[in-house]
């Protein structure tokens, strides 16, 4: 007997249908112009990594999302998670002489295994940039307006930008003197906006430890605007660690004023995006119209170290499903606009080398394979969106 088969895709996997391939392709398409003109070349990296090339340096939950199996000589092979992570491991081992900066841009498919949500599947797809060998605030400035100005290409116009900074974050925490697990619960807390959590723990945290940077814990996990964060936190510029990552930030928002995006822009100390490796700068851009980001990045200037190769970085990855769900919402979803054309008649040269004239001309051209009356072919056309029906006599 034959063995069942399964004719749905596993959970989290989906298919694209042509208009939603088209509409992809689209986006993708647009993204790729703007990053090429932007001095950015493609890399393409394999869908699948050695595992120790994608675990090193991940959270246990980090970890636990992975895709993992066993390859035919026993090795342990991962889907990829995100596109950074090969890219740096591709800088490192093949390109450390290479003139630098180097800026990359790819589009693909990555995989993780977490709780399945409107624009987010276990596969999904990611376009976006890396910007290696840079860091200065300039590069992290580039990467932010960049990523702002491929949302705007696409048609995502309303939209904010919340910017963090995980080393402020981690100093602060150090600065605190307080354990590892209290730090740990904290920066939870902080990341989730879980003011109640927040104050609990520093509440708790007052008796442990008598440093006088307790107090900024309460205001790390609030959201500033760009002019009420600096004047909020210049009072702690006493301490010159703190001072060097706040003039950073306020390095960086004047470069963004200078494009325009002042105004967009929220400071949310609490931003540690979903992997380990982001070091300094980050930020994520929301949309009114999804409760979740739909594109992130940052600073991950120790990730090529893991492969033998010290060298900063920066950049960003964007959800195309995620554009997709917000154009959708916003109600600006791209129309299938190209014109088809369904070519007919009995002389199969004929009707060959006319639709190769109206495909040169920029026709989408379908050949009639079978025959249909005039009836049939206009319902034939119309089911398939076809605009044009040419008889070849």
């Amino acid at each position: 007997m034959a063995e069942d088969i399964k004719l749905i895709t596993p959970s989290g996997i989906r298919d694209w249908p042509p208009e939603n391939a088209w509409r992809k392709r689209y986006i993708e398409n647009i993204l790729v112009k703007l990053f090429q003109s932007w001095g950015y070349e493609e890399v393409i990296t394999g869908t699948l990594e050695f595992d120790n090339v994608i675990s090193k340096g991940l959270s246990e939950n980090e970890k636990s999302q992975l895709y993992r199996f066993f390859g035919r000589e026993g090795e342990i092979l991962t889907l990829r998670p995100d596109m950074t992570t090969p890219i740096a491991r591709f800088t490192a081992t093949h390109l450390k002489n290479k003139t630098f900066p180097l800026r990359f841009f790819y589009t693909g498919n990555v995989f993780r295994y977490e709780k399945i949500q409107a624009g987010r599947y276990r596969e999904f797809f990611q376009a976006g940039v890396e910007l290696i060998g840079a860091e200065s605030s300039l590069a992290d400035a580039e990467i932010i307006i960049l990523a702002s100005r491929a949302l705007e290409k696409v048609g995502v116009k309303d939209f904010r930008i919340g910017i963090g900074d995980i080393q402020l974050l981690n100093l602060v925490l150090e600065l605190c003197e307080l354990e590892y697990y209290g730090k740990e619960q904290l920066r939870k807390a902080i990341a989730e906006k879980d003011y109640v959590s927040v104050k609990a723990l520093i509440n708790k945290l007052k008796n442990e430890s008598q440093s006088s940077y307790i107090q900024l814990l309460e205001k790390l996990s609030n959201i500033y605007g760009p002019d009420d964060f600096i004047k909020e936190f210049s009072r702690f510029e006493t301490c010159l660690v703190i001072k060097n990552r706040l003039t950073v930030l306020k390095n960086i928002i004047t470069l963004l004023e200078t494009a325009d995006l002042k105004d967009r822009i929220i400071i949310d100390l609490g931003i540690t995006r979903d992997f380990q490796y982001y070091t300094g700068i980050v930020f994520e851009i929301y949309s009114p119209y999804i409760g979740f980001p739909i594109c992130g990045g940052g600073r991950y200037d120790n990730l090529l170290n893991n492969f033998g190769f010290k060298c900063p970085a920066t950049g960003f990855a964007m959800g195309i499903e995620r554009v997709l769900l917000v154009l959708e919402k916003s109600g600006k979803l791209p129309k299938l606009e190209y014109k088809k054309c369904l070519v007919v008649g009995g002389d199969f040269k004929k009707i060959f080398q006319r639709a190769e004239e109206l495909r040169s001309r920029g026709f989408f051209v379908e050949v009639e394979l079978e025959e249909k009356d005039e009836k049939e072919l206009k319902e034939y056309a119309k089911s398939k969106g076809i605009n044009y029906i040419e008889v070849v006599n």
